[in-house]
């Protein structure tokens, strides 16, 4: 899948997918790989998302406030 077929996906086809990716990344993940810390601030930052305290965020609507 390139970013042209990922722009054309919904936005809750575009959360399930980063989910299967993140579940996918967590399953095969050497622990070695990645710092604890920073797997934890990940962890951290996806339970807000998904207890709805924060969201995720249109990258071109993050793009397009830059500078303003």
């Amino acid at each position: 899948m390139n970013l042209a077929e990922v722009s054309k996906l919904s936005g809750r086809e575009k959360l399930q997918l980063m989910d299967a990716l993140w579940e996918d990344m967590r399953q095969k993940a050497d622990a070695d790989e990645f710092r604890e810390d920073h797997l934890e601030l990940v962890r951290h930052r996806w339970a807000k998302v998904e207890s709805g305290e924060s969201k995720m965020l249109d990258w071109d609507a993050v793009k397009d406030s830059i500078g303003r």
